[in-house]
């Protein structure tokens, strides 16, 4: 009983358990999940084992690739106090310490082992306390992945 559902490729419970591999290889062909139907309702989704293995892969770097942004926020805090005045300079010269290459208010880090491209964008405001311009109150630091 194959039906078409919004484009998706449906199966119901039924079928898998008359035949699990056609699903499973409808799965693998279409390069899809494959949607199970109990009683008009999505049961489940089958999918190949090379399919879910790459789910389980892309999970792992994703998750991979949170903490590598959580330990440079770290990182960035222990060295620059946010809400305080700190000259432009001084600001370059702490991110630059952590491996970022300076782009004005934005800067690039780049991971060697996995050429991850990491940017951070200062968020902040110019002092009026101070005579001196370069100096600015950082307001936050986004980090970025791309």
């Amino acid at each position: 009983m194959k039906n078409k559902v919004k484009k998706d490729i449906a199966f119901s419970v039924t079928d898998v358990k008359q035949s699990p591999m056609t699903i499973f290889e409808t799965a693998k062909e279409t390069n899809s999940g494959v949607y199970i139907y109990n009683r008009k309702k999505v049961a489940g989704v089958m999918l190949s084992v090379e399919q879910y293995e790459a789910l389980i892969k892309k999970k792992k770097a994703e998750q991979g690739q949170e903490v590598k942004i959580s330990e440079l926020n770290q990182e960035i805090r222990q060295k620059i106090a946010f809400g305080s005045l700190i000259s432009s300079k001084n600001l370059d010269d702490q991110l630059v310490s952590l491996g970022f290459i300076t782009r004005k208010i934005e800067y690039q880090l780049q991971k060697k082992e996995d050429r991850t491209n990491i940017f951070a964008e200062v968020i902040g405001e110019q002092s009026n306390q101070s005579h001196l311009s370069d100096k600015i109150i950082v307001k936050k630091i986004h980090l970025r992945m791309d």
